[in-house]
């Protein structure tokens, strides 16, 4: 026992001393918001409009109306951590997730924390000499992704070297071909896929695009004054596409919320770090804790106010980690019930056995526990 607690505190202190890597999936500046910068606005009303973009970002654009925070909407620094200025005026917010998951699950609102798809981006322009692939250095590609960190999306590019343009050519982008662009994807393990189709300049553009994430096909088309503003306009079209399919309710609205992970295969402290921040940033009240360490066994207890489908999608955004089946011998642990006998079927079992005759009854096939996920890290 002294020894595998030795493990587990060993484990846990190089997780805290280890720089946290970037992963596509996890946005680490969820919880900070950058806004304001007008040269008519207050410093009130720029914390006011962080609120409004961080409500956005974790509970979807439809919900962050609701009356619910009607009331949160007047005191928006109770639930900020740090406020900071900018050199444009405007201010930078740090935000308490702890106070926003309370706020959010009294109000009984569906939520979504860092854990996001990530959505690989396929994108042409019309030009002077005709349409071509949107190269790293346009002014477009700044403007996508300033967008897409305001509004908490997790994009990323492709490198446009000559095996994607191999596989993808301009007309498979400008007619959305589905088939050829998700297999392009693969090549960067991505889960969502977006084509966009830019026409005409930047303050009269018009966005084309089409979205296939999991079994999910949507398309649209965006006119606005500005490039930034019709790039912020498509990224929060792709957020709430993302939140419909991948939001958790809160707990009390739930199937369970305890639930046990078991996950094979972490042979390194960078391993056991890695699982570490998957599983801290689902979103749940308190962080995940060791039950054991077994070889390179790992079980850890998970609280998570959603169901088992829910939490294996979050999961599956980790391309590390692979859902397995329960193994047998776990299946074997579990207790059976226990048939009793009355003396009449005494009686009737004596009878058999003198007349030759037997009776046998199958049992039901033995089930996991409930709550329990097994995972190999990959």
């Amino acid at each position: 026992m002294y020894q595998l607690c030795r493990k587990i505190n060993l484990l846990l202190l190089a997780v805290v001393l280890m720089p946290t890597a970037l992963q596509a999936a996890v946005l680490e500046d969820f919880y900070r918001v950058d806004a304001g910068g007008g040269t008519e606005q207050t410093r009130d009303q720029a914390l006011t409009e962080a609120f409004e973009l961080m409500l956005v970002r974790q509970v979807g654009s439809a919900a962050a109306e609701s009356q619910a925070l009607a009331a949160a909407r007047q005191d928006p620094k109770a639930y900020m951590r740090r406020i900071a200025g900018t050199e444009s005026g405007g201010v930078s917010v740090e935000f308490e997730s702890t106070a926003l998951r309370s706020l959010l699950v009294s109000a009984g609102l569906p939520m979504l924390g860092p854990n996001r798809p990530t959505v690989m981006l396929w994108a042409v322009e019309s030009r002077v000499l005709g349409t071509d692939h949107l190269s790293h250095g346009s002014e477009w590609i700044t403007v996508l992704n300033d967008a897409a960190r305001r509004r908490a999306v997790a994009l990323s590019l492709p490198l446009a070297d000559l095996e994607d343009r191999s596989l993808v050519a301009v007309d498979n982008v400008s007619q959305a071909n589905g088939d050829i662009l998700k297999q392009a994807s693969k090549r960067y393990d991505a889960s969502a896929v977006l084509a966009l189709t830019i026409e005409g300049e930047a303050d009269a553009a018009v966005l084309s695009w089409h979205w296939w994430l999991n079994d999910q096909a949507d398309s649209g088309q965006i006119t606005a004054q500005s490039a930034a503003a019709a790039a912020d306009e498509l990224m929060l079209a792709v957020a709430d596409r993302v939140f419909e399919q991948y939001a958790v309710a809160p707990s009390d609205t739930a199937e369970g919320s305890d639930w046990e992970v078991v996950v094979d295969g972490i042979n390194s402290v960078d391993e056991f770090a890695g699982l570490q921040r998957t599983l801290q940033q689902l979103g749940s009240k308190n962080a995940p804790q060791v039950l054991s360490v077994q070889g390179d066994q790992v079980r850890l207890a998970l609280d998570f106010p959603g169901t088992e489908a829910q939490l294996e999608r979050l999961l599956a955004l980790d391309q590390r980690m692979r859902r397995m089946s329960a193994p047998k011998a776990e299946l074997a642990d579990v207790v059976q019930p226990v048939i009793t006998e009355t003396a009449e079927e005494s009686g009737d079992a004596d009878l058999n056995a003198t007349t030759g005759e037997s009776e046998t009854e199958s049992l039901p096939e033995p089930l996991p526990p409930q709550n329990r996920m097994y995972f190999r890290w990959r």
